[in-house]
Order: C-alpha cells, then structure tokens, then sequence
C-alpha cells in the first residue's frame, strides 16, 4: 500500500494505496530532508510545509514515521534503514513494506521534500 499524496481543499494529503516494484537506486543512497522542508508530527501523523513554495501536506501516520527515520538520521538515512525502524511497528509482509517506503520516497523527492544527499 504504497503512499501517494492527494489534492483536498486545505492541502495534500497521504494515502495508502497498492504499488509499485521498487527502484534499485534507492539502496547505497543517503536520505535528507530538503532546507526548505518543516514538520510537525503528531500521534496520528502531521504536517509537511515547503516552504519554498508555500504548499503544506498532510501526512497519515505511516508516512509521519517514514519522514521522522529520514529526519532523524541527519543526512545519513538509507533505504534499509528506514525499512528497519518501520518493520517492527506495522504488520506487514516486508516486501509490502519495501514497496510502500520506495513509492513514498519517490512522491517527497519529486515534491523537492527530500533528496538524495550521497552514495553509501
């Protein structure tokens, strides 16, 4: 159930739904969040501001958890690592969960809300 961002009227929003293969170029790369990008993360989710570009997203609470493991490795997230700290808290086959973070990791890099910061 990969996550994909919705247009509604105060916003975008997250959703979960059924996905894609996942890019083998996720894996070996670092994570960051982008300079412009803000959260604030609550129990049941958050808020994405780009600042940038004055939009605001609304985060569900997989990818509320998904933006607080890029955000708290400082630059030096990877793939395997987000995937580790979100496995034991979903019950998952991991395959789908590989998917979903994958697809979700596509949407915020399109968006300019993270980006590649290096190569393992």
């Amino acid at each position: 159930m990969p996550l994909e961002f919705q247009q509604t009227r105060t916003g975008s929003q997250l959703q979960c739904h059924m996905g894609t293969a996942v890019d083998d170029h996720k894996n070996g790369v670092y994570w960051a969040v982008s300079p412009h990008a803000r959260a604030t993360i609550g129990v049941d989710g958050g808020v994405l501001l780009d600042i940038e570009k004055g939009l605001c997203y609304s985060l569900n609470l997989v990818g509320a958890k998904i933006w607080l493991a890029i955000e708290s490795g400082n630059s030096q997230t990877t793939f395997e690592r987000i995937v580790n700290a979100l496995a034991p808290q979903f019950t998952v086959p991991r395959e789908q969960l590989v998917r979903d973070i994958d697809e979700y990791l596509r949407d915020l890099e399109k968006k300019g809300l993270i980006k590649a910061a290096g190569r393992v």
